[in-house]
């Protein structure tokens, strides 16, 4: 093969190489770069929020709903202050690195809402109401052991908690 003939396919190759690089930049970054992203529930709603960031720019910020915030938009003010909580995040520091996972989350709101066929609607929305009455009055400073706590009340003894209300 000619000299000419292969500079002029390296030639070729190359613009092509710098064309599909330019093309797909932000896949490839999307899925090679520098990343954090952060994934929050509101522990009011149970609302899910998505925020992404790639070579520092942000590239995603979404607020998605689900069948639990469904559930208790039809019962609380949809203009509620939303109490975010970090539950996922994903972080990858440098180029081709390997992407590091923190998971978490409180899942009081699909306890109740699982809880709703043994208790009954008024009193599922009742424990929803108790709960966010916990939460506005920490936050901003979450006690994250005490709502656990409550979250196994739900599980274990739900009766518990609405005869805690009905008492006083």
């Amino acid at each position: 093969m000619k000299r000419s003939t292969i500079k002029k396919a390296l030639g070729v190759t190359l613009v092509a190489m710098a064309v599909v690089t330019f093309v797909f930049r932000g896949r490839i970054s999307e899925a090679f770069g520098p990343m954090e992203q952060n994934e929050s529930q509101c522990l009011i709603c149970h609302r899910e929020r998505v925020e992404k960031r790639v070579c520092g720019s942000k590239v995603r910020d979404d607020i998605a709903t689900n069948e639990y915030s469904d559930w208790i938009d039809s019962f609380t003010p949809s203009d509620h202050q939303h109490v975010w909580m970090r539950h996922t995040s994903y972080y990858r520091h440098s180029w081709f690195g390997s992407t590091s996972i923190g998971c978490g989350g409180i899942a009081t709101i699909p306890r109740i809402f699982e809880q709703r066929s043994n208790i009954g609607e008024s009193e599922s929305q009742q424990l929803a109401a108790k709960f966010h009455k916990l939460v506005r009055e920490q936050s901003p400073q979450i006690d994250f052991s005490e709502l656990d706590r409550f979250t196994k009340v739900v599980v274990e003894d739900p009766a518990s908690l609405l005869k805690s209300d009905n008492s006083n």
